[in-house]
């Protein structure tokens, strides 16, 4: 099973390659500084809380967010499921599709909400999230 999992991360990580390459320099240079921790490992991603975040990334098998984020499991999910699983779908496009609108909406602001900006939505479809009258992630209720 350990074997299935470390070839079946070898296969997401070339087919995400550009984004998997930035992710893996962040970790290293992350790792060097001391700055990360790793708090999961789900669908092929790893997801660390990084002290120097401000917000969260994903980065093809690599997803870091903020000491604040990283406490809350619906911000996990986004980045680790929903972002994770845009990355999987759309392999080296995915920096063009959803990471450049996504970082750009991040800079200047495009929405009242930063969720419900095209990227952040899909994200938040494939994990199962919604978004409250404060703009705030939260699980779909299943009932």
């Amino acid at each position: 099973m350990k074997a299935l999992k470390i070839f079946l991360f070898a296969l997401t990580f070339i087919w995400q390659l550009p984004q998997s390459l930035i992710g893996l320099v962040m970790l290293i240079y992350f790792k060097i500084f001391g700055y990360v921790k790793l708090i999961s490992f789900r669908h092929m991603c790893l997801a660390y809380e990084a002290e120097c975040m401000s917000g969260g990334i994903s980065l093809g098998n690599f997803a870091f967010l903020s000491p604040n984020l990283a406490k809350k499991e619906a911000a996990i999910a986004h980045e680790q499921l929903g972002h994770t699983w845009d990355s999987h779908l759309m392999g080296p496009l995915y920096l063009l599709i959803i990471g450049l609108p996504s970082l750009l909406n991040a800079a200047f602001d495009f929405t009242d909400c930063y969720y419900s900006w095209f990227p952040e939505a899909l994200a938040n479809k494939h994990a199962g999230l919604e978004v409250d009258e404060k703009c705030n992630l939260k699980f779909k209720d299943t009932m």
